[in-house]
């Protein structure tokens, strides 16, 4: 391999590495406004932890950060 084509390798590692961090970290934000509108609906943090891997705690601090108090 030429430092020519391992620098092409590179930046094509790049660019598919920040297009997946978009996409992870709007589906994050999806994700935590539908807890919210969730606990807005009546849901509990904790009962939302038991689906999407995240605790209870770690679920009410986002929440928080988002203006949503989970009770």
């Amino acid at each position: 391999m030429t430092p020519e084509e391992a620098d092409a390798k590179v930046e094509l590692a790049l660019t598919r590495y920040a297009k997946a961090k978009d996409e992870a970290d709007a589906a994050f934000e999806d994700l935590f406004g539908a807890y919210a509108d969730a606990v807005r609906a009546g849901r509990s943090a904790a009962e939302l932890a038991g689906a999407g891997g995240f605790t209870a705690a770690y679920i009410r601090d986002r929440l928080r950060e988002r203006g949503v108090e989970t009770g």
